[in-house]
């Protein structure tokens, strides 16, 4: 297994080719053919990553600031289907 600590997040990939990424209160399991295809993609994507890790960027953008300060309850008032007994 190799670990890698990215900063806010900890990539674990392990012997059978799963990823984890694990971070506070977030674990996303990928599968080794997953994970391949998040590689190639990523990889695609570097210009534009290496620029926008050079530029200052604000913490949380704006739109996920909105996100985060909605009601934690927002299937209050919902039908929401229950199982019987």
């Amino acid at each position: 297994m190799s670990t890698r600590d990215l900063g806010k997040h900890i990539v674990e990939l392990h012997t059978q080719g799963m990823l984890d990424i694990t971070g506070e209160g977030v674990r996303v399991s990928l599968s080794a053919h997953e994970a391949l295809e998040l590689w190639h993609w990523l990889d695609e994507q570097r210009e534009a990553l290496q620029q926008m890790a050079t530029e200052q960027v604000e913490e949380v953008p704006a739109w996920m600031r909105a996100a985060m300060e909605q009601p934690a309850d927002a299937t209050e008032g919902l039908d929401v289907p229950v199982d019987e007994p």
